[in-house]
Protein backbone atom coordinates (compact mmCIF):
# COMPACT_ATOMS: atom_id res chain seq x y z
CA UNK A 1 0.00 0.00 0.00
CA UNK A 2 2.39 2.60 -1.28
CA UNK A 3 0.41 5.71 0.68
CA UNK A 4 1.95 4.05 4.21
CA UNK A 5 5.00 5.36 2.36
CA UNK A 6 4.13 8.28 1.06
CA UNK A 7 4.06 7.62 -2.69
CA UNK A 8 0.13 8.56 -2.38
CA UNK A 9 -1.14 10.15 -5.25
CA UNK A 10 -3.84 13.14 -4.09
CA UNK A 11 -7.17 12.65 -5.30
CA UNK A 12 -8.53 14.44 -8.07
CA UNK A 13 -12.05 15.39 -6.07
CA UNK A 14 -9.33 16.80 -3.57
CA UNK A 15 -8.39 19.67 -6.17
CA UNK A 16 -12.13 20.32 -6.70
CA UNK A 17 -12.90 20.78 -3.28
CA UNK A 18 -10.06 23.39 -3.08
CA UNK A 19 -12.11 25.65 -5.24
CA UNK A 20 -13.86 28.04 -3.28
CA UNK A 21 -16.84 28.30 -5.75
CA UNK A 22 -17.14 24.69 -6.64
CA UNK A 23 -21.31 23.66 -6.31
CA UNK A 24 -22.25 20.27 -4.42
CA UNK A 25 -23.77 19.16 -8.14
CA UNK A 26 -20.23 19.26 -9.89
CA UNK A 27 -18.81 17.51 -6.85
CA UNK A 28 -21.38 14.63 -7.34
CA UNK A 29 -20.19 14.26 -10.90
CA UNK A 30 -17.15 13.58 -10.17
CA UNK A 31 -16.20 9.80 -11.07
CA UNK A 32 -14.76 9.13 -7.35
CA UNK A 33 -17.23 10.32 -5.57
CA UNK A 34 -18.84 7.08 -3.83
CA UNK A 35 -15.40 5.90 -3.56
CA UNK A 36 -13.86 8.54 -1.88
CA UNK A 37 -17.58 9.07 0.28
CA UNK A 38 -16.91 5.35 1.80
CA UNK A 39 -13.02 6.14 2.26
CA UNK A 40 -14.25 8.81 4.65
CA UNK A 41 -12.23 11.61 3.02
CA UNK A 42 -12.37 14.20 5.37
CA UNK A 43 -12.29 17.24 2.59
CA UNK A 44 -15.40 15.59 0.96
CA UNK A 45 -17.28 14.80 3.96
CA UNK A 46 -16.57 18.47 5.28
CA UNK A 47 -18.02 19.62 2.15
CA UNK A 48 -21.23 17.50 2.07
CA UNK A 49 -21.79 18.89 5.83
CA UNK A 50 -22.64 22.50 4.91
CA UNK A 51 -26.00 22.95 5.38
CA UNK A 52 -26.96 23.78 2.46
CA UNK A 53 -25.07 20.71 0.79
CA UNK A 54 -27.44 18.69 3.41
CA UNK A 55 -30.28 20.47 2.15
CA UNK A 56 -29.79 20.30 -1.47
CA UNK A 57 -29.14 16.11 -0.95
CA UNK A 58 -32.49 15.72 0.45
CA UNK A 59 -33.82 17.76 -2.09
CA UNK A 60 -32.15 15.33 -4.62
CA UNK A 61 -33.32 12.41 -3.03
CA UNK A 62 -37.12 14.00 -3.82
CA UNK A 63 -35.40 14.24 -7.47
CA UNK A 64 -35.54 10.31 -8.25
CA UNK A 65 -37.68 10.38 -11.14
CA UNK A 66 -37.05 13.79 -12.88
CA UNK A 67 -34.27 14.86 -15.14
CA UNK A 68 -32.00 14.92 -12.67
CA UNK A 69 -31.83 11.31 -11.89
CA UNK A 70 -28.21 10.52 -12.17
CA UNK A 71 -27.31 12.92 -9.92
CA UNK A 72 -30.59 11.70 -7.62
CA UNK A 73 -28.86 8.08 -7.32
CA UNK A 74 -25.61 9.06 -6.39
CA UNK A 75 -27.19 11.75 -3.76
CA UNK A 76 -29.03 8.75 -2.60
CA UNK A 77 -26.15 6.50 -2.35
CA UNK A 78 -23.99 9.35 -0.86
CA UNK A 79 -26.64 9.28 1.94
CA UNK A 80 -26.32 5.50 2.25
CA UNK A 81 -22.86 5.65 2.84
CA UNK A 82 -23.10 5.24 6.46
CA UNK A 83 -20.96 8.24 7.33
CA UNK A 84 -21.15 8.82 10.99
CA UNK A 85 -20.92 12.31 10.97
CA UNK A 86 -23.35 13.11 7.49
CA UNK A 87 -25.79 10.82 10.13
CA UNK A 88 -25.20 12.56 13.27
CA UNK A 89 -25.82 15.96 11.38
CA UNK A 90 -29.32 14.73 9.96
CA UNK A 91 -30.55 13.38 12.94
CA UNK A 92 -29.09 15.21 15.34
CA UNK A 93 -28.58 18.73 14.58
CA UNK A 94 -30.41 19.82 11.05
CA UNK A 95 -33.56 17.85 12.87
CA UNK A 96 -35.79 19.88 10.05
CA UNK A 97 -33.73 18.21 7.11
CA UNK A 98 -34.60 14.72 9.15
CA UNK A 99 -38.66 15.66 8.91
CA UNK A 100 -38.17 16.94 5.40
CA UNK A 101 -36.85 13.31 4.60
CA UNK A 102 -39.30 11.90 6.20
CA UNK A 103 -42.19 13.35 4.86
CA UNK A 104 -41.31 10.92 1.50
CA UNK A 105 -44.10 8.88 3.47
CA UNK A 106 -46.74 11.88 2.66
CA UNK A 107 -46.23 10.76 -0.70
CA UNK A 108 -49.39 8.18 -1.70
CA UNK A 109 -48.74 4.71 -2.48
CA UNK A 110 -47.27 3.51 -5.51
CA UNK A 111 -46.65 0.90 -8.16
CA UNK A 112 -44.31 2.78 -10.80
CA UNK A 113 -40.74 1.22 -10.75
CA UNK A 114 -39.59 4.51 -9.41
CA UNK A 115 -41.41 5.02 -6.31
CA UNK A 116 -39.93 1.57 -5.85
CA UNK A 117 -36.60 2.96 -5.97
CA UNK A 118 -37.29 5.82 -3.77
CA UNK A 119 -38.68 3.34 -0.86
CA UNK A 120 -36.16 0.80 -1.17
CA UNK A 121 -33.40 3.86 -0.65
CA UNK A 122 -35.70 5.49 2.04
CA UNK A 123 -35.83 2.60 4.26
CA UNK A 124 -32.09 2.15 3.76
CA UNK A 125 -31.15 5.43 5.19
CA UNK A 126 -33.52 5.36 8.00
CA UNK A 127 -32.37 1.83 8.77
CA UNK A 128 -28.74 3.26 8.81
CA UNK A 129 -30.16 6.57 10.95
CA UNK A 130 -31.76 3.40 13.05
CA UNK A 131 -28.13 1.97 13.96
CA UNK A 132 -26.22 4.64 14.20
CA UNK A 133 -28.51 6.79 16.35
CA UNK A 134 -30.56 4.27 17.95
CA UNK A 135 -32.38 6.56 20.48
CA UNK A 136 -33.12 9.59 19.05
CA UNK A 137 -34.27 8.12 15.51
CA UNK A 138 -37.06 6.18 17.95
CA UNK A 139 -37.60 9.22 20.37
CA UNK A 140 -38.33 10.60 16.56
CA UNK A 141 -40.78 8.05 15.56
CA UNK A 142 -42.73 7.81 18.51
CA UNK A 143 -42.97 11.27 18.64
CA UNK A 144 -46.30 11.16 17.07
CA UNK A 145 -48.70 7.80 16.30
CA UNK A 146 -49.26 9.68 13.06
CA UNK A 147 -45.37 8.34 12.09
CA UNK A 148 -46.67 4.73 12.57
CA UNK A 149 -49.76 5.58 10.12
CA UNK A 150 -47.70 6.76 7.77
CA UNK A 151 -45.36 3.23 7.31
CA UNK A 152 -48.73 1.35 7.64
CA UNK A 153 -50.15 3.65 4.17
CA UNK A 154 -46.91 1.90 2.56
CA UNK A 155 -46.96 -1.59 3.68
CA UNK A 156 -47.75 -2.41 0.10
CA UNK A 157 -43.99 -1.66 -0.32
CA UNK A 158 -41.91 -5.21 0.48
CA UNK A 159 -38.79 -2.06 1.54
CA UNK A 160 -41.31 -0.44 3.96
CA UNK A 161 -42.61 -3.49 5.51
CA UNK A 162 -39.00 -4.64 6.24
CA UNK A 163 -38.48 -1.02 7.69
CA UNK A 164 -41.57 -1.58 10.22
CA UNK A 165 -39.35 -5.25 10.61
CA UNK A 166 -36.74 -3.90 11.32
CA UNK A 167 -38.44 -1.42 14.56
CA UNK A 168 -39.90 -4.49 16.08
CA UNK A 169 -36.26 -6.24 15.82
CA UNK A 170 -34.89 -3.41 17.87
CA UNK A 171 -36.57 -4.54 21.00
CA UNK A 172 -33.75 -6.69 21.23
CA UNK A 173 -31.39 -3.98 21.98
CA UNK A 174 -31.80 -2.07 25.49
CA UNK A 175 -32.15 1.22 24.59
CA UNK A 176 -34.78 0.24 22.17
CA UNK A 177 -36.84 -1.72 24.66
CA UNK A 178 -40.61 -0.83 24.48
CA UNK A 179 -40.50 0.22 20.92
CA UNK A 180 -43.29 -3.34 20.07
CA UNK A 181 -45.61 -1.88 23.09
CA UNK A 182 -45.78 1.53 21.36
CA UNK A 183 -46.56 0.02 18.35
CA UNK A 184 -48.94 -2.00 19.52
CA UNK A 185 -50.34 0.76 21.56
CA UNK A 186 -50.60 2.78 18.59
CA UNK A 187 -52.77 0.03 16.89
CA UNK A 188 -50.06 -1.86 14.83
CA UNK A 189 -52.04 -5.53 14.98
CA UNK A 190 -55.69 -3.75 14.63
CA UNK A 191 -54.74 -2.34 11.35
CA UNK A 192 -53.24 -5.50 9.90
CA UNK A 193 -55.90 -7.77 11.65
CA UNK A 194 -58.33 -5.49 9.72
CA UNK A 195 -56.27 -5.74 6.24
CA UNK A 196 -57.34 -9.55 6.30
CA UNK A 197 -61.26 -8.23 5.71
CA UNK A 198 -62.77 -10.97 3.17
CA UNK A 199 -63.93 -7.79 1.39
CA UNK A 200 -60.94 -6.25 0.95
CA UNK A 201 -58.55 -7.85 -2.17
CA UNK A 202 -55.69 -10.92 -1.81
CA UNK A 203 -52.98 -8.33 -1.99
CA UNK A 204 -54.20 -6.51 1.29
CA UNK A 205 -54.58 -10.48 2.78
CA UNK A 206 -50.67 -11.63 2.09
CA UNK A 207 -49.19 -7.96 2.93
CA UNK A 208 -50.96 -8.68 6.46
CA UNK A 209 -50.24 -12.11 6.67
CA UNK A 210 -46.62 -11.74 5.61
CA UNK A 211 -45.86 -9.07 8.25
CA UNK A 212 -48.34 -10.81 11.11
CA UNK A 213 -45.80 -14.18 10.88
CA UNK A 214 -42.40 -12.02 10.92
CA UNK A 215 -43.45 -10.62 14.34
CA UNK A 216 -44.58 -13.82 15.54
CA UNK A 217 -40.94 -15.66 14.62
CA UNK A 218 -39.47 -12.93 15.64
CA UNK A 219 -41.24 -13.38 19.24
CA UNK A 220 -40.67 -17.19 19.04
CA UNK A 221 -40.55 -19.07 22.35
CA UNK A 222 -40.16 -22.67 21.23
CA UNK A 223 -36.64 -22.64 20.96
CA UNK A 224 -34.32 -21.13 24.09
CA UNK A 225 -31.16 -21.09 21.53
CA UNK A 226 -32.67 -18.63 18.84
CA UNK A 227 -32.82 -15.45 18.28
CA UNK A 228 -36.11 -13.52 19.81
CA UNK A 229 -37.53 -10.90 21.47
CA UNK A 230 -39.62 -12.82 23.22
CA UNK A 231 -43.47 -12.31 24.57
CA UNK A 232 -44.22 -9.20 23.70
CA UNK A 233 -47.41 -6.96 24.02
CA UNK A 234 -47.91 -7.37 20.11
CA UNK A 235 -48.20 -11.60 20.28
CA UNK A 236 -50.14 -11.60 23.97
CA UNK A 237 -52.66 -9.19 21.99
CA UNK A 238 -52.89 -11.61 18.83
CA UNK A 239 -53.36 -14.48 20.79
CA UNK A 240 -56.31 -13.16 22.80
CA UNK A 241 -59.51 -14.22 22.51
CA UNK A 242 -60.77 -10.73 20.74
CA UNK A 243 -58.23 -10.89 18.05
CA UNK A 244 -58.87 -14.99 17.39
CA UNK A 245 -62.45 -14.60 17.24
CA UNK A 246 -61.98 -11.94 14.94
CA UNK A 247 -59.84 -13.53 12.91
CA UNK A 248 -62.13 -16.52 12.72
CA UNK A 249 -64.88 -14.74 11.69
CA UNK A 250 -63.20 -13.20 8.78
CA UNK A 251 -62.17 -16.52 7.39
CA UNK A 252 -65.63 -18.33 7.89
CA UNK A 253 -67.24 -15.65 6.61
CA UNK A 254 -70.18 -17.34 4.39
CA UNK A 255 -71.12 -14.17 2.12
CA UNK A 256 -67.95 -11.97 1.79
CA UNK A 257 -66.54 -12.49 -1.76
CA UNK A 258 -62.61 -13.24 -0.76
CA UNK A 259 -63.21 -15.22 2.44
CA UNK A 260 -60.85 -17.64 1.12
CA UNK A 261 -57.99 -15.93 0.47
CA UNK A 262 -58.80 -14.64 4.20
CA UNK A 263 -58.83 -18.56 5.37
CA UNK A 264 -55.92 -19.68 3.28
CA UNK A 265 -53.65 -16.70 4.54
CA UNK A 266 -55.29 -17.30 8.18
CA UNK A 267 -54.22 -20.60 8.58
CA UNK A 268 -50.57 -19.62 8.04
CA UNK A 269 -50.82 -17.37 11.03
CA UNK A 270 -52.12 -19.73 13.18
CA UNK A 271 -49.80 -22.56 12.59
CA UNK A 272 -46.71 -19.91 13.22
CA UNK A 273 -48.36 -18.82 16.29
CA UNK A 274 -48.17 -22.70 17.48
CA UNK A 275 -45.28 -23.51 15.40
CA UNK A 276 -43.13 -20.88 17.46
CA UNK A 277 -44.66 -20.56 20.76
CA UNK A 278 -44.46 -24.52 21.45
CA UNK A 279 -43.59 -24.93 24.90
CA UNK A 280 -42.34 -28.31 24.67
CA UNK A 281 -41.46 -28.84 20.83
CA UNK A 282 -39.33 -31.75 21.32
CA UNK A 283 -42.20 -33.63 21.93
CA UNK A 284 -44.10 -34.96 19.01
CA UNK A 285 -46.70 -36.82 20.09
CA UNK A 286 -47.29 -35.27 23.24
CA UNK A 287 -46.50 -37.74 25.30
CA UNK A 288 -45.93 -35.52 27.96
CA UNK A 289 -44.78 -37.05 31.52
CA UNK A 290 -44.52 -34.96 34.78
CA UNK A 291 -40.74 -33.98 34.29
CA UNK A 292 -41.56 -32.71 31.03
CA UNK A 293 -43.65 -30.16 32.94
CA UNK A 294 -41.00 -29.38 35.22
CA UNK A 295 -38.45 -28.72 32.27
CA UNK A 296 -41.76 -26.29 31.28
CA UNK A 297 -41.65 -24.59 34.47
CA UNK A 298 -37.94 -24.02 33.95
CA UNK A 299 -38.46 -21.92 30.66
CA UNK A 300 -38.99 -18.62 30.19
CA UNK A 301 -42.49 -17.35 29.93
CA UNK A 302 -44.10 -18.50 27.02
CA UNK A 303 -46.84 -17.13 25.07
CA UNK A 304 -50.53 -18.89 26.36
CA UNK A 305 -52.57 -20.03 23.50
CA UNK A 306 -55.35 -20.85 25.69
CA UNK A 307 -57.61 -18.31 24.55
CA UNK A 308 -56.48 -19.24 20.45
CA UNK A 309 -57.41 -23.11 21.13
CA UNK A 310 -60.81 -22.48 22.77
CA UNK A 311 -62.10 -20.20 19.78
CA UNK A 312 -60.36 -22.82 17.21
CA UNK A 313 -62.36 -25.48 19.04
CA UNK A 314 -65.85 -23.42 19.10
CA UNK A 315 -65.27 -22.52 15.44
CA UNK A 316 -64.52 -26.45 14.18
CA UNK A 317 -68.13 -27.48 13.34
CA UNK A 318 -67.53 -24.32 10.56
CA UNK A 319 -64.24 -25.37 9.51
CA UNK A 320 -65.67 -28.85 8.68
CA UNK A 321 -68.37 -28.05 6.85
CA UNK A 322 -66.23 -25.97 4.15
CA UNK A 323 -64.46 -29.50 4.04
CA UNK A 324 -67.67 -31.43 2.86
CA UNK A 325 -68.91 -28.44 1.22
CA UNK A 326 -66.12 -26.42 0.00
CA UNK A 327 -66.98 -22.54 -1.36
CA UNK A 328 -64.16 -22.12 -3.26
CA UNK A 329 -65.05 -20.93 -6.81
CA UNK A 330 -63.20 -22.28 -9.96
CA UNK A 331 -64.06 -23.60 -13.55
CA UNK A 332 -66.74 -25.59 -13.58
CA UNK A 333 -65.09 -29.52 -13.71
CA UNK A 334 -66.19 -33.28 -13.92
CA UNK A 335 -65.57 -33.53 -10.55
CA UNK A 336 -64.97 -30.98 -7.47
CA UNK A 337 -60.91 -30.88 -6.64
CA UNK A 338 -59.60 -30.74 -3.56
CA UNK A 339 -58.70 -27.09 -3.83
CA UNK A 340 -55.99 -25.09 -1.89
CA UNK A 341 -58.93 -24.12 0.85
CA UNK A 342 -59.93 -27.45 1.92
CA UNK A 343 -55.92 -28.78 2.20
CA UNK A 344 -55.01 -25.73 4.08
CA UNK A 345 -58.21 -26.40 6.41
CA UNK A 346 -56.65 -30.08 6.75
CA UNK A 347 -53.42 -28.44 7.61
CA UNK A 348 -54.74 -26.68 10.33
CA UNK A 349 -56.78 -29.02 12.11
CA UNK A 350 -53.69 -31.44 12.50
CA UNK A 351 -51.79 -28.52 13.41
CA UNK A 352 -55.14 -27.46 16.38
CA UNK A 353 -53.77 -31.25 17.14
CA UNK A 354 -50.19 -30.49 17.90
CA UNK A 355 -51.15 -27.69 19.74
CA UNK A 356 -53.73 -30.08 22.02
CA UNK A 357 -50.50 -31.95 23.23
CA UNK A 358 -49.30 -29.17 24.40
CA UNK A 359 -47.87 -29.93 28.49
CA UNK A 360 -49.47 -26.30 29.50
CA UNK A 361 -52.54 -27.01 27.77
CA UNK A 362 -53.24 -30.41 29.85
CA UNK A 363 -51.45 -30.04 33.06
CA UNK A 364 -52.19 -27.64 36.23
CA UNK A 365 -49.09 -26.35 38.50
CA UNK A 366 -50.21 -29.63 40.46
CA UNK A 367 -48.81 -31.87 38.18
CA UNK A 368 -51.83 -33.62 38.24
CA UNK A 369 -55.14 -32.88 35.98
CA UNK A 370 -58.05 -34.54 36.71
CA UNK A 371 -60.15 -32.21 35.13
CA UNK A 372 -61.24 -31.65 30.99
CA UNK A 373 -58.39 -29.55 29.49
CA UNK A 374 -58.43 -27.25 26.82
CA UNK A 375 -56.86 -30.03 24.48
CA UNK A 376 -59.39 -32.66 25.84
CA UNK A 377 -61.75 -30.15 24.73
CA UNK A 378 -60.83 -29.72 21.46
CA UNK A 379 -60.49 -33.78 20.52
CA UNK A 380 -63.69 -34.43 21.95
CA UNK A 381 -65.13 -31.61 19.71
CA UNK A 382 -63.40 -33.31 16.82
CA UNK A 383 -65.28 -36.61 17.91
CA UNK A 384 -68.29 -34.69 17.60
CA UNK A 385 -68.02 -33.22 14.37
CA UNK A 386 -66.20 -37.00 12.95
CA UNK A 387 -63.55 -34.83 11.66
CA UNK A 388 -61.24 -36.91 11.01
CA UNK A 389 -63.48 -39.19 8.81
CA UNK A 390 -63.89 -36.44 7.22
CA UNK A 391 -60.33 -36.20 6.51
CA UNK A 392 -59.92 -39.63 5.70
CA UNK A 393 -62.68 -39.98 3.36
CA UNK A 394 -60.40 -36.81 1.42
CA UNK A 395 -57.56 -39.02 1.56
CA UNK A 396 -58.94 -42.05 -0.65
CA UNK A 397 -61.15 -39.39 -2.47
CA UNK A 398 -57.78 -37.63 -4.28
CA UNK A 399 -55.00 -40.34 -4.71
CA UNK A 400 -52.71 -38.43 -6.13
CA UNK A 401 -52.79 -35.40 -4.01
CA UNK A 402 -49.45 -36.15 -1.58
CA UNK A 403 -50.00 -32.90 0.08
CA UNK A 404 -53.12 -34.05 1.18
CA UNK A 405 -51.62 -37.61 2.23
CA UNK A 406 -48.91 -36.44 4.22
CA UNK A 407 -51.25 -33.83 6.65
CA UNK A 408 -53.59 -36.65 7.16
CA UNK A 409 -51.05 -39.42 7.90
CA UNK A 410 -49.53 -36.20 10.51
CA UNK A 411 -53.07 -36.90 12.41
CA UNK A 412 -53.31 -39.93 12.40
CA UNK A 413 -49.46 -40.53 13.73
CA UNK A 414 -50.50 -37.85 16.25
CA UNK A 415 -53.61 -39.83 17.97
CA UNK A 416 -51.90 -43.46 17.46
CA UNK A 417 -49.44 -42.45 19.33
CA UNK A 418 -50.86 -40.71 22.06
CA UNK A 419 -52.09 -41.64 25.61
CA UNK A 420 -54.57 -44.03 25.49
CA UNK A 421 -55.22 -43.36 29.40
CA UNK A 422 -56.48 -40.53 28.59
CA UNK A 423 -60.38 -40.54 27.07
CA UNK A 424 -60.03 -37.42 24.52
CA UNK A 425 -57.21 -39.56 23.10
CA UNK A 426 -58.77 -42.80 23.51
CA UNK A 427 -62.70 -41.31 21.62
CA UNK A 428 -60.18 -39.76 19.08
CA UNK A 429 -58.61 -43.28 17.84
CA UNK A 430 -61.77 -45.12 17.88
CA UNK A 431 -63.70 -42.12 16.24
CA UNK A 432 -60.91 -43.43 13.30
CA UNK A 433 -61.98 -46.71 13.56
CA UNK A 434 -66.04 -46.45 14.62
CA UNK A 435 -66.99 -43.26 12.40
CA UNK A 436 -63.90 -43.33 9.81
CA UNK A 437 -63.91 -47.25 9.30
CA UNK A 438 -60.09 -46.99 8.19
CA UNK A 439 -59.08 -50.53 8.38
CA UNK A 440 -61.82 -51.12 6.09
CA UNK A 441 -60.60 -48.58 3.62
CA UNK A 442 -57.51 -49.23 3.81
CA UNK A 443 -58.00 -53.31 2.50
CA UNK A 444 -60.80 -51.92 -0.15
CA UNK A 445 -57.68 -49.28 -1.49
CA UNK A 446 -55.73 -52.06 -2.08
CA UNK A 447 -57.75 -53.93 -3.93
CA UNK A 448 -58.21 -51.21 -5.85
CA UNK A 449 -54.84 -50.98 -6.89
CA UNK A 450 -54.39 -54.40 -7.29
CA UNK A 451 -56.39 -53.81 -9.96
CA UNK A 452 -55.27 -50.54 -11.53
CA UNK A 453 -51.64 -52.55 -11.78
CA UNK A 454 -52.78 -55.44 -13.42
CA UNK A 455 -54.21 -52.96 -16.35
CA UNK A 456 -51.44 -52.29 -19.37
CA UNK A 457 -49.21 -49.83 -18.35
CA UNK A 458 -51.16 -49.54 -14.52
CA UNK A 459 -49.32 -48.06 -11.60
CA UNK A 460 -49.50 -47.70 -8.00
CA UNK A 461 -51.87 -45.23 -6.54
CA UNK A 462 -50.44 -42.25 -4.84
CA UNK A 463 -51.58 -42.89 -1.36
CA UNK A 464 -50.24 -46.40 -1.50
CA UNK A 465 -46.62 -45.08 0.27
CA UNK A 466 -48.60 -43.56 3.07
CA UNK A 467 -51.06 -46.47 3.72
CA UNK A 468 -47.77 -48.53 4.47
CA UNK A 469 -47.19 -46.06 7.11
CA UNK A 470 -50.72 -45.73 8.48
CA UNK A 471 -50.94 -49.50 8.41
CA UNK A 472 -47.59 -49.81 10.45
CA UNK A 473 -49.42 -47.26 13.19
CA UNK A 474 -52.36 -49.33 13.69
CA UNK A 475 -51.00 -52.50 14.24
CA UNK A 476 -48.74 -51.05 16.61
CA UNK A 477 -51.43 -49.44 18.37
CA UNK A 478 -53.79 -52.46 18.28
CA UNK A 479 -50.93 -54.62 19.90
CA UNK A 480 -50.05 -51.84 22.66
CA UNK A 481 -53.74 -51.63 23.56
CA UNK A 482 -55.29 -54.73 22.91
CA UNK A 483 -58.11 -54.27 25.01
CA UNK A 484 -58.96 -50.83 25.11
CA UNK A 485 -59.17 -50.49 21.44
CA UNK A 486 -59.51 -53.72 19.79
CA UNK A 487 -62.52 -55.18 21.48
CA UNK A 488 -63.86 -51.14 21.31
CA UNK A 489 -63.85 -51.49 17.38
CA UNK A 490 -64.14 -54.96 16.95
CA UNK A 491 -67.97 -54.51 15.98
CA UNK A 492 -67.24 -51.53 13.84
CA UNK A 493 -64.63 -52.98 11.15
CA UNK A 494 -64.09 -56.24 9.50
CA UNK A 495 -61.04 -57.83 11.57
CA UNK A 496 -60.78 -60.74 9.69
CA UNK A 497 -60.04 -59.14 6.22
CA UNK A 498 -57.64 -56.66 8.35
CA UNK A 499 -55.97 -59.38 9.24
CA UNK A 500 -55.50 -61.21 5.85
CA UNK A 501 -54.67 -57.94 4.83
CA UNK A 502 -51.69 -57.40 7.35
CA UNK A 503 -50.47 -61.01 7.08
CA UNK A 504 -50.25 -61.06 2.50
CA UNK A 505 -50.00 -57.93 0.92
CA UNK A 506 -48.79 -55.48 3.45
CA UNK A 507 -46.42 -58.05 4.21
CA UNK A 508 -45.10 -58.60 0.68
CA UNK A 509 -45.47 -54.60 0.29
CA UNK A 510 -43.21 -54.24 2.81
CA UNK A 511 -40.75 -57.33 1.79
CA UNK A 512 -40.39 -56.10 -1.49
CA UNK A 513 -39.74 -52.20 -0.72
CA UNK A 514 -37.39 -53.52 1.53
CA UNK A 515 -35.21 -55.00 -1.20
CA UNK A 516 -31.91 -53.44 -2.99
CA UNK A 517 -32.85 -51.32 -6.43
CA UNK A 518 -31.44 -53.12 -9.44
CA UNK A 519 -28.32 -55.03 -9.33
CA UNK A 520 -24.83 -54.34 -8.77
CA UNK A 521 -23.23 -53.64 -12.33
CA UNK A 522 -20.62 -50.87 -12.02
CA UNK A 523 -17.29 -50.88 -14.02
CA UNK A 524 -18.05 -54.17 -15.65
CA UNK A 525 -18.62 -55.54 -12.66
CA UNK A 526 -21.71 -58.33 -12.90
CA UNK A 527 -24.67 -59.05 -10.44
CA UNK A 528 -23.61 -61.76 -8.25
CA UNK A 529 -25.01 -64.78 -7.99
CA UNK A 530 -25.09 -66.80 -4.82
CA UNK A 531 -23.36 -70.06 -5.14
CA UNK A 532 -21.43 -72.69 -2.77
CA UNK A 533 -17.84 -73.92 -3.04
CA UNK A 534 -15.06 -71.79 -3.84
CA UNK A 535 -16.61 -68.85 -5.99
CA UNK A 536 -18.21 -67.70 -2.37
CA UNK A 537 -14.48 -65.51 -2.05
CA UNK A 538 -14.83 -64.08 -5.44
CA UNK A 539 -18.07 -63.21 -5.22
CA UNK A 540 -17.26 -61.41 -1.37
CA UNK A 541 -14.02 -59.56 -3.27
CA UNK A 542 -16.72 -58.01 -5.97
CA UNK A 543 -19.24 -57.21 -3.61
CA UNK A 544 -16.53 -55.38 -1.30
CA UNK A 545 -15.38 -53.49 -4.49
CA UNK A 546 -18.77 -52.68 -5.51
CA UNK A 547 -19.86 -50.94 -2.14
CA UNK A 548 -16.41 -49.32 -1.98
CA UNK A 549 -17.21 -47.61 -5.41
CA UNK A 550 -20.97 -46.78 -4.08
CA UNK A 551 -19.27 -45.37 -1.28
CA UNK A 552 -16.72 -42.90 -3.09
CA UNK A 553 -19.37 -41.98 -6.05
CA UNK A 554 -21.83 -40.76 -2.82
CA UNK A 555 -18.77 -38.68 -1.15
CA UNK A 556 -18.31 -37.32 -4.44
CA UNK A 557 -22.07 -36.38 -4.81
CA UNK A 558 -22.43 -35.16 -1.31
CA UNK A 559 -19.39 -32.88 -1.79
CA UNK A 560 -20.93 -31.88 -5.35
CA UNK A 561 -24.52 -30.94 -3.42
CA UNK A 562 -22.50 -29.24 -0.86
CA UNK A 563 -20.98 -26.79 -3.38
CA UNK A 564 -24.35 -25.92 -5.00
CA UNK A 565 -26.51 -23.86 -4.88
CA UNK A 566 -29.16 -23.91 -2.58
CA UNK A 567 -32.67 -24.99 -3.37
CA UNK A 568 -35.65 -22.56 -4.31
CA UNK A 569 -38.80 -22.80 -2.83
CA UNK A 570 -41.56 -23.85 -4.70
CA UNK A 571 -44.86 -22.21 -4.68
CA UNK A 572 -48.37 -24.04 -3.95
CA UNK A 573 -50.35 -22.97 -6.74
CA UNK A 574 -53.88 -22.44 -5.60
CA UNK A 575 -55.50 -25.41 -7.91
CA UNK A 576 -53.66 -28.08 -6.50
CA UNK A 577 -56.13 -31.43 -6.64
Amino acid sequence: MFWRFGFNTPSAIDGLLDREDVTLEEVLCDQDIIQEAKSQNTKLIDFLLKPENLEELIELFFSLDSDRQRLSLIACEILSCEIPQLTDALVLEHKELLVKFWSFLDVPFSSDVGFAYQSSYFCKIITIFLSKDTVEMLDFIKSTPENLNKILCHLQSPAIMDLLISLVRLEELPEAKGIVKWLSDNGLLLNLINRLDPNLDNDEHATAQQCICEIVRLSQTSLLDSPSIGANDFILELTSKEMMQKLADFMLDPDAPNSTSTLIHGVAIIIDIIRHNNGDIENETGLVTVMSYQHQLARPPVVSLTDMLQVMTDSIQRFNNLLIAPRQKGPVMPATPLGFERLKICELFAELLHCSNMSNLNFTEEQEQKEETDGDRLKLKFVQEKVLPTCIDLFFEFPWNNFLHYVVYDMLHQVFNGRMDRESNRQLALSIFTQGHLTDKIVEAQKKNDEECAKPKGMRLGYMGHLTFISDEIIKLFEGYPESIISAVEDSINLENWNEYCNNQLRETKERDSMPLGDIRINGVNPIVHSNGEEDDDELDATNHALGMFSRIGTLVEEEEDNGEEDTEIEIESWIR
